[in-house]
């Protein structure tokens, strides 16, 4: 079976993309695949005035000090899993949204949906 993957992080814009998806999937006549993928240094605390026991104070203030420090590695992490997930047998389109506007970070190091267009095995529609 041909497969069009919709690859999410539940922003917006991915969800601009995943409107899209159903009326291509029915007009070639594919399934549909979605993952979604989460930088867990974006999610928010679950319970953000209680301090965790098992995180040391020094770790917290550490993170807050380099909120830019491994933007390369958090990239890397969620194309590779839309690569992944684009390369399992039947998919044959990845379907990103895009913010329509890139940051100097983006820009220098290369965002996610470079990444996924420039290594996937299969055409990529990034919808803006």
């Amino acid at each position: 079976m041909e497969k069009i993957l919709w690859a999410t992080d539940r922003s917006p814009h991915a969800h601009a993309a995943g409107l899209r998806v159903p009326g291509c999937a029915r007009c070639t006549d594919r399934l549909i695949d979605v993952v979604t993928v989460v930088d867990p240094d974006e999610l928010p605390p679950i319970l953000p005035d209680v301090p965790d026991p098992l995180i040391a104070e020094e770790a917290v203030h550490e993170a807050e000090r380099r909120p830019q420090a491994g933007y390369e590695e958090r990239v890397r992490r969620p194309s590779d899993q839309i690569l992944a997930a684009g390369r399992e047998p039947g998919s044959d389109l990845i379907v990103m949204g895009s913010h329509g506007r890139r940051s100097l970070e983006a820009l220098l190091l290369g965002g996610t949906i470079e990444r996924v267009t420039r290594h996937a095995d299969c055409p990529v529609m990034v919808v803006r």
